[in-house]
């Protein structure tokens, strides 16, 4: 027989005919015919997954090569990342898509009897949970020898029995089973194997035991493990003493923390008494050291009542103690633990001196809570009738706490008062120079320092070329663009080869086992027209151009253009005509010309002189600038950087472009010196005709047409306006310029973009009927508005670059999803006037509190590029501070702080600002009070400009907030007499005015009324 029938009845059984046959045919395979098969089966599993064919292999036959790879594959080919195992072959309830699926899975099995089957199972496995093969399947593979005994795979596939229950349960026509529960505890309790060897296998590994469950009867109840494994415990299936002990030894473990806390309510759930804790205080002692707060606070609670009991010994606690002390995530936990302190020293005298060196330590934690409550007993220890220290312990152990008078809060201070040394008294001049001011100035830093070395050769560029690939860093990109321009003339004789691995990571999936033919093809037919595209992509786009050669252009194929899921930022269109002018360049392989709007220096700004001396090179040349280009060198203009400006005017009556100079000479121009603008009006450009106007309407209107490329490169004459309006708004973001009245209407043009912010309450309410109890169910939230006025109208022209975001027509949430990839580059653009794209970022990422990933990673990226020397924070900066103070991340929260820091270190605060933003969140109970307690008290006793600054921030913010007071308003108000008490400023009456009005509460009242002047 030929090698080829079998592959032709191959391919016609995978196309045509029915799994059975299929299998029938894989069982009567000859060994020799294996390989050719499984050639087959790996093209026909290409051709299914290519996107660009029309007549790609089904999809809906993909079930036939899965079993074609389970009959023939080697090791290689069954453990890459493609071969997955389909729906249907998890299970049979489903007759319509799922009947026989696992049988014929099965014979297959037996027949091949694959020896990489078991590293398979866990692959699958681990990338997906919801992989996992029955447990009654697994059983029977590893009884017939088919797969090896894994502990890990046992433990998830049992783990997952219940959601096979819960299958089972689906199929019912009702949906409810009668005593559902007891059948599968019986099923569990009939099964010895189950219970000894597998069932402890849930406590050894992270498995989905916390999350799998199904309903039993009509009031459909849950049914998981915990309720099941408290029932195997009371009929005496399962040991409970075992089972005690297994869960703190879960807990140690480096788990999820929602499996975490599902073995804590496992071992509560089994009310462990006072012996049983006993006798395992050893146990719950080792998870003090966990990192988790969660573990920490149960262990500790577990113990709180074991103090006292003579059976336990204190020594342990005393050495884990020591580092649990100066953490500072841990609040109720050493609060409590202090507690047990003073039992202890109660209870055994002789460990007042160990217990007096940990507690001392406390004095260091940031919460006002656990430093009153060492205070309190170290104040015991100190003072107490009976002496509990020797007179050396007592006198180094008060040396010990002066040490620390500077970070104690006021009621620590208080308590202690008596053992504090004195402090210096301050000195006037010194107090009056720790009052915190913002800049009113901003100068960039253009120097030798700061300045960005260019590309030095190839092989810097190629270096350059796979940090733009992997990591598309802004800075990179910048020199990156640069390089491609100014070597030019330098790139080695077939560079082209030197670029393919480059591509493979930007087209893995199209590019990744293609000849060089195929791939040529590819690469030809690839232009990122629909999708989600951004910078990405317009990058991917010059580099494929690039490694052809530049037989065509196609950066400007790349669509930027809103589609039904995505909405790129409109930069992004500014950007492109920016690439694309770079694309040009390099296709016409004469001499280029240098980006205008590439850095100088760092971050991201264009010294003027740099800025002049490039347009005197595009004069030589006899070349104009590019608009998009200009427009963007301009906003990233350092103007401020008076030396260099001044530089940069003697070299402008070298520039023979009339306009050009009065703009650049009027942007340049002295910070003392104001001028007016040019009565400005746009450039007269030809009507479309009655006829052009239907046809582009019929056009869009048409389902089937293709994506236009973007507009043509608008001229420089007709650019010129929107470049002063460019210029306008960099030099003086908040001015008025009725000049520009005649360019377009609406915000971020003659006028500044300035929103109203503000929130409004919200509510959902939904059914659930199966509820008899709790038949509907309302959730309420506070939702961020931005108020544009007038309403978002589209910017005339995209050179608008400060009137884009506020045309914005913001009806979805694409916005947010489009702009994570691309806003670490679209924050380095505006260095000068930020407002327009933070008022954006503050309406896509902040509108509620918990935003999803996308609103974090948002949030996140502003907040790192403010730690980047710039102009003194305007409103919108500020808003989006404080959300970032108040954020649900605490990774958000804890960047929020730093910048916080830094933004006082380097005058860029406006801290009346942030306070009145602040007040205005707290005040809706947008986010709750502690989150930003808690970030204060981090920033305690730094130096005396910080509390100054957090000062002025309180005073600002405390009068906004409601008369009835929040919870944990108590914890503000103390940190705001820290404060003051550092600061010695007077309490402003606004303040002294809420203040009153809390006082009245009685948990307030003893914060409040030091304040309050009589």
């Amino acid at each position: 027989m030929s090698h080829f029938a079998p592959v032709e009845a191959f391919e016609h059984l995978a196309r045509h005919r029915s799994l059975r046959e299929l299998v029938d045919f894989l069982v009567q395979l000859d060994k020799k015919d294996v390989l050719v098969v499984r050639q087959k089966t790996k093209e026909l599993q290409r051709e299914m997954n290519d996107w660009r064919r029309q007549d790609r292999f089904p999809h809906d036959r993909g079930a036939q090569l899965f079993l074609a790879g389970l009959a023939t594959y080697s090791r290689k080919e069954a453990l890459g990342r493609s071969f997955d195992i389909p729906w249907n072959f998890l299970h049979n309830q489903h007759p319509k898509h799922s009947e026989g699926h696992q049988d014929l899975f099965l014979t297959v099995l037996r027949h091949a009897r694959p020896a990489w089957l078991t590293e398979w199972l866990q692959r699958i496995t681990r990338s997906n949970p919801w992989q996992v093969l029955s447990y009654d399947q697994l059983r029977s593979l590893a009884d017939e020898g088919l797969v090896d005994y894994d502990p890990w795979l046992f433990a998830q596939s049992l783990a997952h029995l219940l959601v096979r229950y819960n299958w089972q349960r689906n199929a019912v026509k009702s949906g409810n089973i009668h005593g559902y529960d007891q059948q599968i505890l019986a099923f569990l309790q009939a099964d010895p194997v189950l219970l000894s060897r597998d069932l402890p296998l849930l406590f050894d590994f992270d498995t989905m035991v916390d999350s799998a469950s199904t309903f039993t009867d009509k009031d459909r109840r849950e049914v998981n493990w915990l309720t099941l494994l408290e029932q195997l415990v009371k009929s005496g299936h399962l040991d409970r003493a075992d089972l005690l002990g297994r869960c703190l030894l879960a807990l140690r473990r480096d788990f999820r923390r929602p499996l975490l806390t599902w073995f804590k309510n496992l071992f509560l759930a089994l009310q462990p008494t006072t012996a049983e804790r006993l006798e395992r205080q050893n146990e719950l002692v080792e998870l003090l050291s966990h990192p988790l707060p969660l573990v920490v606070n149960f262990a500790l609670d577990q113990l709180k009542d074991l103090w006292t009991e003579p059976g336990f010994e204190p020594a342990p606690l005393l050495l884990y103690a020591e580092g649990l002390l100066t953490r500072q995530d841990l609040k109720t936990a050493l609060r409590s633990l202090l507690g047990a302190f003073e039992k202890l020293v109660k209870r055994q005298p002789n460990l007042a001196p160990t217990v007096a060196r940990l507690t001392v330590s406390a004095l260091t934690n940031a919460d006002a809570g656990v430093q009153e409550r060492a205070a309190k007993l170290l104040a015991g220890l100190l003072g107490a009738k009976k002496p509990v220290l020797r007179a050396d312990e007592a006198a180094e152990l008060t040396a010990t706490i002066s040490l620390y008078t500077d970070l104690l809060t006021a009621a620590a201070r208080t308590t202690l008062g008596s053992w504090l040394g004195a402090t210096p008294s301050t000195d006037p001049a010194s107090a009056e120079a720790a009052v915190y001011a913002p800049v009113t100035d901003f100068g960039p830093d253009i120097s030798p320092a700061t300045a960005l070395a260019p590309v030095a050769d190839w092989h810097e560029l190629l270096f350059l070329t796979g940090q733009v690939v992997q990591q598309n860093e802004p800075a990179a990109v910048e020199r990156w663009l640069d390089g491609l321009l100014r070597l030019r003339g330098q790139y080695p004789e077939g560079y082209a080869q030197q670029l393919r691995p480059y591509l493979l990571q930007v087209l893995p999936w199209e590019l990744k086992g293609k000849t060089e033919a195929e791939a040529a093809i590819i690469l030809r037919e690839t232009r990122f027209a629909e999708g989600r595209n951004g910078r990405r992509e317009l990058l991917a786009a010059l580099l494929i151009s690039w490694f052809q050669g530049f037989p065509e252009l196609k950066v400007r194929q790349v669509g930027v253009h809103d589609q039904k899921y995505s909405n790129p930022d409109p930069l992004l269109r500014v950007e492109q005509q920016r690439l694309a002018a770079v694309e040009q360049q390099l296709q016409a392989g004469a001499e280029t010309l240098p980006l205008l709007s590439t850095p100088s220096h760092a971050p991201y700004w264009v010294a003027p002189s740099v800025l002049v001396q490039k347009l005197l090179a595009y004069q030589a040349a006899g070349h104009l600038p590019q608009a998009a280009d200009l427009a963007l060198a301009l906003a990233r203009t350092a103007f401020r950087a008076d030396a260099d400006a001044a530089e940069a005017r003697q070299q402008l009556p070298q520039l023979q472009h009339a306009e050009l100079r009065a703009l650049l000479g009027w942007l340049l121009a002295p910070a003392d010196v104001e001028q007016a603008l040019p009565l400005l009006t746009p450039a007269a450009r030809e009507l479309a005709s009655v006829v052009q106007t239907v046809a582009k309407k019929f056009g869009q209107l048409n389902p089937f047409r293709q994506a236009q490329p973007e507009a043509s490169v608008l001229p420089l004459a007709e650019a010129l306006p929107w470049l002063w309006a460019v210029a306008a708004r960099t030099r003086r973001p908040t001015a008025v310029f009725p000049e520009l009245e005649p360019l377009a209407a609406g915000p971020g043009v003659a006028e500044p973009w300035h929103p109203t912010w503000q929130f409004e309450r919200k509510s959902n309410t939904y059914k659930q009927s199966w509820n008899k109890e709790k038949p509907e169910v309302t959730t309420v939230w506070q939702e961020l508005s931005v108020i544009t006025q007038p309403p978002g109208k589209r910017a005339a022209s995209p050179l608008l670059l400060y009137a884009l975001h506020a045309g914005l027509p913001y009806t979805n949430q694409y916005y947010l999803w489009s702009v994570n990839a691309d806003l670490g580059f679209l924050l380095s653009l505006l260095p000068n006037n930020p407002a327009p794209l933070h008022w954006h970022l503050l309406r896509i990422a902040c509108r509620t509190d918990s935003q999803g990933s996308e609103g974090r990673d948002a949030v996140q990226q502003f907040l790192t590029s403010l730690l980047v020397p710039g102009p003194a924070f305007d409103e919108s900066t500020s808003v989006l501070l404080a959300m970032g103070l108040v954020h649900y991340a605490p990774v958000c929260r804890a960047l929020a702080l730093e910048v916080l820091l830094s933004a006082i270190a380097t005058g860029r605060l406006q801290p009346t600002d942030l306070g009145a933003a602040l007040g205005k969140i707290l005040a809706t109970e947008f986010a709750p009070l502690q989150r930003l307690t808690d970030g204060l008290a981090q920033a305690r006793a730094i130096d005396p400009l910080t509390d100054d600054a957090l000062r002025q921030l309180l005073n600002a913010l405390l009068p906004l907030l409601p008369a009835a007071p929040l919870r944990n308003t108590r914890k503000l108000i103390e940190a705001y007499a820290d404060l003051q008490g550092r600061t010695r400023q007077p309490v402003p009456p606004a303040v002294q005015s809420r203040l009153r009005e809390w006082s009245s509460s009685a948990t307030l009242k003893k914060a409040a009324t030091g304040l309050v002047t009589a």
